[in-house]
């Protein structure tokens, strides 16, 4: 049985800018590196920086693909996140959909 998502003092100080990666994220069903730098408009350090914070939150999995780039993609307690502060978003209706 899943557990809902719990409302935490954590989850109100997510900043802005680390929830927008995890939803861009979400949207793609994943993404690497580049690609997010490029579609979010981050300098590399400063995601670099998000994508470490939210990997030890538990949210991201972090992958090395074949060819060398960083494959980033949500946790299932990133999902959850993601469905609780946005139930509209893509994870929220790939439920509904399969």
């Amino acid at each position: 049985m899943k557990r809902p998502f719990r409302k935490s003092k954590r989850v109100a100080d997510l900043p802005a800018d680390y929830a927008l990666v995890l939803q861009q994220i979400d949207e793609d069903g994943g993404e690497d590196f580049n690609s997010l730098v490029e579609t979010l408009g981050v300098e590399r350090p400063r995601l670099a920086h998000i994508l470490s914070s939210l990997q030890n939150k538990g949210l991201v999995l972090m992958r090395t693909t074949a060819n060398g780039e960083f494959w980033i993609e949500l946790s299932r307690k990133g999902q959850r996140l993601m469905r609780y502060l946005w139930p509209e978003s893509s994870s929220g209706y790939a439920a509904v959909r399969a």
